[in-house]
């Protein structure tokens, strides 16, 4: 399973690690402080981050949640990738993004079972689709342009068939807040123009999923 799953990835990384580095919306991250020690993570977890900036802020007082940013693991010979959407959908080692942020948390699917070698297979094709797509400002749910939280859930979903969570619409959230009514303002011109129906599933959302636990802890 693991080497079918390298022989796809490795031309992933080639392709995007480049993009990654010079991607304007690194330059918008903490950096690292003291994180939880989990046991060694592996392919199909799902890391979760606090990306700081104007989004990160209106993400955290749109959900309630730390969790603004959010990707999965995949690895290549000895060391772990993460795959993510930001601008472009990139490839980035596990160690280079966790030193982005003060917040650091890994949760996997219980039923790992699901995580066979056509899964893996599957979310590797698929993935490799996505990279160099635009990241999503509006947070639209077809597949043209992705934001780091869909990309996750449809890795998922097309992959093993498992909804990770029911998608919410942007009115589920807490949109009075001032920096979330700023951003609005920025992207869709007014709040009355937020398409409120839009589906939309926020990092907090597959944090909170019934289906995930948290890797164990050293």
């Amino acid at each position: 399973m693991i080497i079918t799953m390298l022989k796809k990835l490795s031309f992933l990384l080639v392709a995007c690690l480049a993009l990654f580095i010079a991607s304007p919306v690194s330059g918008l991250f903490f950096k690292t402080q003291k994180h939880p020690r989990y046991d060694a993570l592996q392919p199909g977890d799902i890391v979760f981050q606090d990306t700081g900036g104007q989004q990160g802020e209106a993400v955290r007082a749109a959900t309630g949640s730390d969790f603004t940013h959010c990707g999965v693991v995949f690895q290549a010979g000895e060391t772990l990738y993460v795959l993510e959407a930001v601008q472009p959908v990139s490839v980035i080692s596990l160690k280079e993004w966790k030193k982005r942020s003060t917040v650091f948390h890994a949760r996997r699917l219980k039923n790992t079972a699901k995580l066979d070698e056509a899964a893996f297979t599957k979310a590797l094709a698929w993935g490799e689709k996505q990279l160099g797509k635009p990241y999503d400002l509006h947070f639209k749910w077809d597949d043209n342009s992705l934001y780091c939280s869909e990309l996750v859930w449809k890795i998922y979903r097309k992959s093993t068939g498992i909804a990770l969570c029911q998608p919410k619409s942007f009115e589920s959230y807490f949109l009075e807040d001032k920096t979330v009514r700023e951003l609005i303002r920025q992207r869709y011109g007014d709040l009355d123009k937020l398409p409120k129906k839009e589906p939309v599933v926020a990092p907090s959302d597959l944090a909170d999923s019934p289906l995930l636990i948290e890797v164990p802890r050293r």
